[in-house]
């Protein structure tokens, strides 16, 4: 016999010789191309297969319909699949095919019945790996279920945005136009006119931006050469104050000389949002602080407070959708759309504890852009 017969023998080792010619001779060795189907789900199955060379994926359909399927697990040389309906009889449970050009040797029911029936340690060992393999199945499918169940949510959310854009699309109209209104007949008003209207705007910028993320739209920045501190400044004075009503102390520091490059609009809601983040996270009095600086053809801009930090059971899953706790109106999309938006600009969003207690966020920003 081949070597690869061989290998099939090593499966059936405790066997005597015999029996062991005995199913060799009654088991055949098929070969399969690469994408070829080895079985189809709910058509008769009555075999085992060994995979003695090459891999196998199992595909099982989410609503009976072979164009709708989902991997449920990858097989490898050694391994044994069909065994639910050899076991059980009647159709197969799931369909197959060959990943990789693969050579399986079939084993007929009747065979693998007479082989159990000498040998029961055979049939534990196949029942021990079918074992390990739901298991497996049960992980991945909790997986999809998790990722169909953020999927439906997200498609909410697309909707309800869609409808808040187009009803808060009049009033946020007539707010800018009031202000500009104000503006004109006290001219004095400029200052505060045009913080409304930077503010509404705002409102109709942060809306569009959860469609689209809830759209999966990716939206490329708007590169704009910013005066750094000139930014930051302007972030200082147009949040502080509300903070310092709650005794939160709240600093810029810029140790970046000379100009940077971003979409200052999409930058300004990362931060914006995560100004709030430690806002909110901060029970009483306590301090923020926004510092950015250089090194390596980097911008850093580090958003830090002295809260409680972010629990250590949520630091692993942070960044993705509804990922929320201690905020009871929150959605669980605010970190998840700043990544989204640092993405965009190629760059990165990273959290570190900040010791002995509170946050760190640090928005790494690509500035050799060519």
């Amino acid at each position: 016999m081949n070597n690869e017969r061989t290998e099939f023998r090593d499966l059936f080792y405790s066997l005597d010789k015999a029996l062991q010619k005995k199913i060799m001779d009654k088991v055949r060795t098929r070969q399969f191309k690469q994408g070829e189907s080895v079985t189809t789900e709910a058509t008769p199955g009555d075999s085992l297969f060994y995979i003695s060379k090459g891999r196998v994926e199992i595909l099982k359909s989410r609503d009976g319909s072979t164009d709708n399927q989902v991997s449920i697990a990858i097989l490898e040389s050694g391994q044994v699949f069909g065994e639910i309906s050899t076991f059980l009889g009647g159709d197969h449970y799931a369909s197959s095919v060959a990943l990789e050009d693969s050579e399986l040797v079939e084993i007929p029911q009747d065979v693998f019945i007479e082989i159990c029936q000498k040998e029961p340690k055979i049939a534990l060992q196949i029942i021990r790996d079918l074992s390990h393999r739901l298991v497996e199945t049960n992980n991945r499918a909790l997986g999809i279920l998790n990722a169909a169940i953020t999927e439906n949510r997200l498609q909410a959310i697309g909707l309800a945005a869609s409808k808040i854009i187009h009803d808060i699309k009049t009033p946020l109209t007539v707010i800018v136009l009031t202000a500009q209104l104000i503006e004109g007949m006290f001219p004095d008003s400029g200052e505060y006119s045009s913080g409304i209207v930077k503010q509404a705007k705002l409102v109709d910028e942060l809306v569009r931006e959860t469609l689209d993320y809830a759209k999966g739209t990716a939206s490329p920045p708007n590169y704009q050469t910013v005066d750094l501190s000139s930014f930051l400044n302007d972030l200082r004075d147009t949040y502080g104050a509300s903070l310092r009503g709650r005794d939160i102390s709240f600093s810029v520091e810029n140790k970046c000389l000379g100009r940077v490059v971003f979409d200052e609009s999409k930058i300004r809601r990362v931060i914006i949002n995560l100004v709030k983040n430690s806002s909110e996270a901060l029970q009483e009095k306590g301090e923020i602080k926004i510092t950015a600086s250089m090194a390596s053809s980097w911008l850093q801009i580090s958003v830090e407070d002295s809260g409680p930090g972010v629990p250590e059971s949520i630091v692993e899953n942070l960044f993705k959708p509804f990922v929320s706790q201690g905020k009871p109106n929150g959605t669980g999309l605010g970190l998840a759309i700043c990544q989204k938006l640092v993405d965009e600009h190629n760059g990165r969003l990273e959290y570190k504890p900040r010791k002995p207690q509170g946050s760190r966020f640090d928005i790494r920003l690509p500035q050799n852009l060519k």
